[in-house]
């Protein structure tokens, strides 16, 4: 679990926000904590403050099919079976180089970050968010 989890995050925050790639594993220590609970900001901090790891992560756990959940659901609404099963195989097979996915299951992953983040982000964040998640997934998938 941990491993597609800090593998994909860390991939999606350094194509989108190289700043917060140290944030991957407090992000995956606190989703692991927190009985998959959204964290939240200390009193007076800004929601911009928080890091974005902490939404990032959430919303691949989602993806993967490692948590379950309002965000979880939130993130599967937008995949078919056959999207679902590409990230299954990635998540259950590293480095397994199961394929490019085709540009329709991109656009379902992209739908699904954007839903999943919507209201918790601004809806540009959220885009870069999805165009890292897709460039991280295209790395992973080929294995490159």
């Amino acid at each position: 679990m941990d491993t597609v989890l800090s593998e994909v995050g860390r991939q999606t925050l350094q194509l989108s926000y190289p700043d917060e790639v140290d944030e991957v594993e407090a992000a995956l220590r606190r989703f692991r904590g927190s009985a998959r609970r959204r964290p939240k900001p200390p009193v007076g901090m800004g929601v911009e403050l928080l890091p974005l790891a902490d939404y990032v992560i959430p919303v691949l756990a989602g993806l993967f099919g490692i948590a379950s959940g309002r965000i979880a659901e939130r993130a599967t609404d937008a995949l078919t079976d056959r999207t679902r099963a590409l990230l299954a195989d990635l998540r259950d097979r590293p480095g397994s180089g199961a394929g490019p996915m085709t540009p329709e299951q991109e656009r379902e992953v992209f739908e699904s970050v954007l839903l999943s983040l919507e209201g918790r982000v601004s809806p540009e964040e959220a885009q870069r968010v999805a165009h890292g998640v897709i460039g991280a997934l295209r790395m992973r998938s080929t294995g490159r």
